[in-house]
């Protein structure tokens, strides 16, 4: 997919809130959300995830008392993995970034620094599947259908918010979403940054209507295993079969405009890290410290 051409002249305008899409289920975006929302706010949110991800679940299809209690249960096991296992690793990476905030940073430590994120969130996706293979199999045709049905509303959504959209209305948000990120982490942006921004964002190579089909492919793989007729061993062995290839192998038009996006994004933070200003790193020490205070508590389970 090409990257999106640069017009001689352009509005910003309201954003959709991100650019950036998964196939992965809700869960997995729930716990996600933790590192992107102010650090005042993280703990609680993440403690509390016993009660959002169940109640989530309810809206995506109806429990009886036993599959209630049944999710209930594996969410809390997969919060304690995570609290447990996961969250000083995210402490230490932001020491990391930390360590590189200046002249000496380079495109290829971001990309780096990019790799060890995603080698981060792997586990997590791990254990969200394994997660779904115990539970899906548990739900009757009724609720099948249910869940079937939400997840067509959900592709519908993804469509008019991140497919449907002409290259200006592209643009715009990617611009947007570029903008709100790096502003969250250094702070006010100079004219010169925004600027930067503003041309990064016309190199982005569009892909959602491949996470679209890639989103399709996996709703119609897990319909045709949980429809099986199969005892519930078998379908849960069958879905981690399914999951594990389905998350290790991607098509090459969207491997392609994954890279391609990276070095986008590789090539802007350095740029700006190279001209932020004084305030800039002081509002980037400070916000990564307060994420480093977070994590290391929720670790400890203070």
């Amino acid at each position: 997919m090409k990257a999106i051409a640069e017009p001689t002249t352009r509005n910003r305008g309201s954003s959709i809130k991100s650019i950036l899409s998964t196939f992965y289920s809700k869960f997995i975006f729930i716990i996600s959300f933790v590192v992107i929302i102010s650090a005042c706010s993280l703990k609680s949110v993440y403690n509390n995830l016993d009660y959002l991800i169940p109640s989530y679940v309810e809206g995506m299809v109806s429990l009886d008392d036993m599959l209630e209690e049944q999710v209930e249960q594996r969410t809390q096991v997969l919060i304690n993995w995570h609290r447990n296992t996961q969250l000083k690793q995210y402490a230490d990476l932001l020491r990391d970034y930390q360590q590189d905030f200046g002249p000496q940073l380079t495109e290829e430590r971001v990309s780096q620094h990019m790799a060890a994120m995603e080698s981060l969130w792997q586990p997590l996706g791990v254990k969200l599947n394994e997660e779904m293979a115990v539970l899906l199999p548990l739900l009757n045709d009724e609720q099948l259908e249910e869940l079937f049905d939400s997840i067509d509303d959900k592709n519908e959504d993804f469509y008019d918010e991140y497919v449907d959209l002409d290259e200006a209305e592209l643009i715009e948000e990617y611009t947007d979403s570029l903008l709100d990120n790096y502003e969250s982490w250094l702070g006010e942006l100079t004219e010169q940054q925004e600027a930067d921004i503003e041309k990064a964002a016309y190199r982005f190579h569009t892909s959602a209507h491949l996470r679209l089909e890639q989103r399709k492919k996996w709703q119609r793989n897990i319909r045709e295993i949980l429809y099986a007729d199969d005892a519930t061993k078998i379908k849960s062995e069958r879905l981690r079969v399914f999951f594990k290839a389905f998350n290790t192998v991607r098509t090459d038009a969207l491997s392609d405009a994954d890279k391609a996006n990276k070095r986008v994004i590789a090539s802007l933070t350095v740029k700006l890290v190279h001209t932020a200003t004084t305030d800039q790193k002081e509002h980037f020490m400070n916000k990564t410290d307060d994420y480093i205070r977070i994590f290391t508590e929720l670790a400890e389970n203070r």
